[in-house]
């Protein structure tokens, strides 16, 4: 277990005298730097990873090169939900097929070819071909869901409607057909993805 002291990289962390095992406290140290688009994520990853970690609920993909971690996926499996909750990949290794083997992985301790998840619209480009592989569908659209006044696209929702997605939602470049304030969910809880 390692003790932080290192106000500046984890307040949080720090504030609330927590140790986490060297895996978790490398992640965290990881997705920070790659995560400023995402307020909040620390609080996150301390009070709902690292419990998800302990009780099995949640799993950590690592992908390393040369005995350093290049890429991580972390997904949580309930009876309720199969979610993939984030992907992050060091930008010197973008491009290079990690990201497809972060989702093979979660996919297959998820037992689901179609896990719900979010990405911001802002990050769309960076993953289409990923979806695409997949054909992973657009299934709603939430504003300000972490940053005020972007959207973010949640995919593979089951609802009522599964069985019957809306034509427009299936569309292949979905990011195009919505202009910003129509066709959105406002969000709930952000803090629970």
């Amino acid at each position: 277990m390692i003790e932080f002291s290192k106000k500046r990289l984890f307040p949080t962390l720090c504030e609330s005298g927590v140790s986490l095992p060297n895996e978790a406290s490398e992640a965290l140290a990881f997705i920070l730097p790659l995560s400023q688009d995402y307020p909040g994520i620390e609080g996150w990853f301390l009070t709902k990873v690292v419990p998800g970690l302990r009780d099995g609920t949640r799993f950590l993909y690592r992908v390393e090169r040369s005995g350093r971690l290049v890429g991580l996926g972390i997904a949580k499996r309930t009876q309720a939900e199969k979610k993939i909750c984030t992907v992050r990949i060091a930008p010197d290794y973008v491009g290079r097929g990690i990201g497809l083997k972060i989702f093979d992985g979660l996919l297959h301790w998820l037992d689901t070819d179609q896990p719900h998840f979010t990405v911001g619209e802002h990050k769309l480009p960076a993953f289409d071909r990923i979806f695409d592989w997949y054909g992973f569908k657009v299934t709603s659209l939430n504003e300000s869901l972490y940053i005020p006044q972007r959207i973010e696209l949640a995919y593979n929702e089951r609802s009522i409607f599964h069985d019957h997605p809306s034509p427009l939602l299936d569309a292949t470049k979905t990011r195009h057909l919505f202009p910003r304030g129509k066709h959105v969910v406002k969000p709930q809880n952000p803090l629970d993805f």
